[in-house]
């Protein structure tokens, strides 16, 4: 930066204090007209209606409505969301229902309670509703001691299972009927909903 530039923003600085140092004086009906102005203003960034002259055509003076970008992107929303909770929420019919399917839709839950009795540190429940996977169904002993059971809901029809004991050790349900796989390995059958 040359001297000339430097003198020049040096006096620039100068008249800026100077003005900003001096004292200011206001009127009389300043804090008065300041309110005034305020009111007349109204809020900024906020939902504001004006009111209107009320006359013969009232009705057909438009209306002057003034938003923050928020409060607009808040009021979509918000009409949005009633949209789409009135078009989810069900009609009631003064009709009665009628069935026209020929079957009857059975909406009943099938909860079956498998229980296994022994000695072991872990106990996890195998079938086809689980995909054979030995981390989807863990027992959990029930207070008795060697007692471990779990509920599980299963769909109509035949279900075959096992149980994994410590992680290792497949044993079927001595208390089910039993059938065995292609290779002799034994497991277990339950039927639901017949």
């Amino acid at each position: 930066m040359s001297d000339h530039d430097q003198r020049s923003d040096d006096t620039f600085g100068e008249r800026v204090g100077r003005v900003l140092r001096a004292s200011e004086r206001f009127g009389d009906h300043f804090e008065a007209d300041l309110a005034a102005a305020i009111r007349n203003d109204g809020p900024r960034g906020r939902f504001v209606l004006r009111p209107r002259a009320r006359g013969a055509g009232w009705w057909t003076t438009p209306i002057t409505v003034r938003m923050s970008p928020l409060v607009g992107l808040a009021m979509a929303a918000s009409v949005a969301l009633v949209a789409v909770l009135s078009a989810r929420a069900p009609r009631p019919s003064s009709a009665p229902a009628v069935n026209t399917v020929g079957q009857v839709v059975h909406d009943t839950v099938n909860v079956v309670r498998f229980v296994f009795v022994g000695d072991a540190k872990s106990v996890a429940l195998v079938g086809d509703f689980n995909a054979w996977r030995e981390d989807a169904t863990p027992l959990a002993t029930n207070g008795a001691r060697g007692t471990w059971s779990v509920s599980v809901p299963l769909a109509r029809g035949r279900h075959e299972y096992a149980f994994i004991v410590d992680g290792k050790r497949w044993v079927a349900d001595p208390f089910a009927p039993s059938t065995s796989d292609e290779f002799n390995t034994a497991s277990s059958v339950v039927t639901v909903g017949t």
